[in-house]
């Protein structure tokens, strides 16, 4: 072939091959609350919370780029977490959700074959007609723990709780129908029973603290880290008491992405060991605790509720 010709079509060449696209990297995708403080929050910027700041250190991690799925747990008692989260997932609309409680019945299969999706971003009318077939739900390793704990009104805030009997006598707020609600009315026989304040939201609950109609409150620990971001002047106050039963937090995925658990870990096992956890967590206002082992806690024992 003529020298010429060949020089040609080399630069031809070349030039297609620059002239093509590079292709971008697939981005991790991570269904995510639109609106839960301090883990995640959707705003007209760059969205905030632990949990998408850590969901972005884990895609840096993996060498790809993060995709949020913003979605909503709907309110109401018909809605299922469990189920939302998996159909999720099984419907492809993330390789991974946050956030998600590391109990034994809240994973594996499923208890029933199909379930429907919660809101999400991008949804269309038909997508809350339509039943998901689920999948077998697998998590990564835990990453925090989930803590219930104590907070107080002003006038107590001085008030020590190292056990739940330093309330006996006064005014203990909880959420209906919660875990704080059961340990606080299961507590040692019931003998804190008759000083329980029931409400019907967090927010509710908060609001009787900080104007002292309630002199403490049994509650999640991230709830009053929330109160704490979107009241700078309150006056409620933390205990640092943290009641045995709580739930370690991690990542889920469906059983066919067993190469994805596997990087994952290897991501989150180094975030621990360095503390970068802790650091995200303080950058976002939450208070952290670290993972209790095992990973994947049973369901609670019935003797543990009335203890501390």
């Amino acid at each position: 072939m003529n020298r010429d010709v060949v020089a040609l079509f080399g630069c031809i060449t070349a030039a297609a091959l620059i002239a093509l696209p590079v292709r971008a990297e697939t981005p991790l995708r991570v269904c995510l609350q639109a609106d839960d403080p301090p883990l995640s929050l959707r705003t007209t910027g760059k969205p905030r919370g632990f949990d998408v700041a850590l969901a972005e250190l884990v895609a840096g991690k993996l060498g790809q780029p993060l995709g949020i799925q913003w979605f909503t747990t709907r309110d109401d008692p018909d809605s299922n977490p469990v189920t939302e989260a998996n159909a999720l997932l099984s419907d492809g609309h993330c390789a991974l959700v946050a956030g998600y409680p590391l109990v034994t019945d809240k994973l594996g299969r499923p208890r029933t074959a199909t379930g429907k999706l919660p809101p999400f971003d991008g949804a269309k009318p038909e997508d809350r007609r339509r039943w998901i077939a689920l999948g077998e739900l697998v998590a990564t390793q835990a990453y925090r723990f989930d803590a219930i704990t104590v907070a107080l009104s002003p006038p107590r805030s001085e008030h020590a709780v190292h056990t739940l009997a330093d309330l006996t006598g006064l005014k203990v707020g909880v959420e209906i129908h919660g875990l704080p609600d059961l340990i606080a009315m299961t507590y040692r026989q019931g003998a804190l029973a008759e000083w329980v304040v029931h409400v019907t939201q967090a927010r509710t609950l908060f609001a009787q603290l900080e104007s002292g109609d309630i002199d403490a409150a049994l509650v999640d620990e991230r709830e009053l880290d929330a109160w704490r971001l979107s009241h700078s002047g309150t006056r409620v106050a933390p205990t640092g008491y943290r009641h045995s039963i709580g739930f370690n937090i991690g990542f889920v995925t469906l059983s066919t992405n067993g190469a994805l658990i596997d990087r994952v870990n290897a991501a989150l096992a180094e975030l621990l060991a360095h503390g970068n956890l802790i650091e995200i967590a303080r950058a976002n206002g939450m208070t952290y605790s670290a993972p209790r082992s095992p990973d994947v806690s049973p369901e609670v024992a019935l003797d543990a509720l009335s203890g501390d």
